[in-house]
């Protein structure tokens, strides 16, 4: 069960996120937004809300960096543990996801309405 405090927290993060973004900005090779991702870094699943570039690589050219919300881990047999999951807003270098192309991008302007709606407006 995730908490309002948990919600809210995320709302105010992705807001800033989305608000900052200018529309040119979006990089023309990365993967769309709402797209399915896997963090190799974290492990786990969530969507993509907004991609940059960062730095160069070696060959000169920019590595994309995702904006990726990452869903909380509810593995019914690893009930033992005590400790509630959070929703996680991470930036992840774009070796560091595996993206699930064959699986139609999120609704971004959904997913906001279970976070308070009118986030990605």
């Amino acid at each position: 069960m995730i908490s309002e405090e948990s919600k809210t927290t995320s709302v105010k993060n992705l807001n800033d996120v989305i608000s900052n973004r200018s529309p040119n900005s979006y990089p023309k090779e990365a993967m769309p937004l709402g797209t399915f991702i896997r963090s190799t870094r974290f492990d786990r699943l969530g969507v993509i809300t907004d991609a940059f570039y960062g730095e160069k690589d070696e060959d000169d050219k920019n590595i994309v960096v995702y904006t990726v919300l990452l869903f909380p881990n509810d593995h019914k047999f690893n009930s033992l543990s005590q400790e509630e999951e959070n929703f996680y807003l991470s930036n992840e270098y774009e070796y560091e996801v595996v993206g699930y192309l064959m699986i139609s991008p999120v609704n971004l302007l959904k997913l906001s309405k279970d976070f308070g709606g009118n986030l990605f407006l």
